[in-house]
């Protein structure tokens, strides 16, 4: 079985956009195959619960099994995607925001590659407004450096709170209970805690890079992305109790305190002032990234330009299709 996760908060608006892509999948590329949706909603105060209600009964049969987990009161999204994780009866499963799409390519063929490796990193592209595709190449630049990221180096990396691996798939039994109790720890980057504590469990971890959008990233007003999210300060600051968390179980003295200015760097990057905010590139996760760039520059470029220029028109007229099938729905 291969699970579907949706996490939601407040997202009626776009959420149908999401299950619509899911739907895509199963019906393209998903023969011979059982599915789960787990949809799980974080107290939403808008019409997110009947608008998924409605979409899951419409589409009942293309599910062996749907969970529906509805909060009563907003818990933050790390606590609603731990009591989505929980849930996950397949050992293949993608976990993906209500306002976002997956993208229109084979995502099956990519999480095929988990019976030789434990984690396939992925790509994505970024959208805004009306499923306009963000196209400037250096928006990718950590997408591509993922490719480049191995061994003591990606230890290191997500150690210093590098914000790569987040449309990762990988297999369920990584997911132990040590790493979903780590996750509850916190409110906002159930991402960065939940891949932060599988590199601390398994070290010899086999990875590999697939330089092909997943994901479909909206980017809004309150994405955390944006310097100007309400939830953004929130966020630096838990990724400095990241980096914080590693200090006190490092034993190298010259990482202790490439931890302790990383952490440190989080007042740099919550600050309102533009000015003030470059400061963080002189923080270790930039030093890091600077250095596998220059390294790796040419084929970083070849990659960036690959992602774009060979998936953002499609992906463009995927979003379009998806805003279709949603407007011949009933009552939509």
């Amino acid at each position: 079985m291969f699970t579907f996760v949706v996490t939601c908060y407040n997202q009626a608006d776009v959420v149908p956009y999401m299950l619509e892509s899911i739907k895509y999948q199963i019906e393209k590329f998903g023969q011979g195959q059982e599915f789960q949706l787990i949809v799980t909603d974080d107290g939403s105060t808008d019409d997110s619960c009947r608008v998924i209600n409605r979409w899951i009964d419409e589409n009942q049969g293309l599910f062996a099994k749907t969970d529906r987990l509805f909060r009563e009161e907003n818990a933050g999204i790390c606590v609603n995607y731990v009591n989505a994780l929980r849930h996950v009866e397949g050992e293949r499963f993608v976990a993906v925001n209500g306002d976002d799409l997956i993208a229109p390519y084979n995502l099956f063929d990519i999480t095929a590659k988990l019976e030789e490796y434990d984690m396939i990193c992925t790509a994505f592209l970024k959208f805004t407004g009306e499923g306009d595709i963000i196209r400037s190449y250096n928006t990718y630049l950590e997408v591509a450096l993922q490719r480049f990221i191995r061994g003591k180096t990606l230890y290191r990396a997500i150690k210093l709170g590098f914000p790569i691996m987040g449309t990762a798939v990988y297999r369920k039994s990584l997911l132990s209970e040590s790493v979903l109790d780590f996750i509850l720890g916190f409110r906002t980057v159930n991402d960065r805690a939940c891949f932060q504590k599988i590199l601390d469990e398994n070290r010899d971890i086999k990875v590999c890079y697939v330089n092909r959008p997943i994901i479909l990233y909206r980017i809004s007003a309150t994405s955390i992305s944006n310097f100007n999210s309400p939830t953004r300060t929130l966020h630096n600051q838990e990724v400095a109790k990241l980096c914080r968390i590693e200090r006190e179980t490092e034993k190298s003295p010259v990482f202790c305190l490439l931890l302790f200015l990383q952490e440190k760097s989080a007042a740099f990057r919550i600050s309102p002032d533009y000015f003030v905010r470059l400061f963080r590139f002189f923080s270790p996760y930039f030093a890091i990234m600077l250095w596998l760039y220059l390294r790796h520059y040419r084929d970083i470029r070849k990659m960036e330009r690959r992602l774009v220029d060979a998936h953002w028109e499609e992906c463009r007229e995927h979003y379009g299709r998806m805003g279709e099938r949603i407007g011949s729905c009933p009552d939509s």
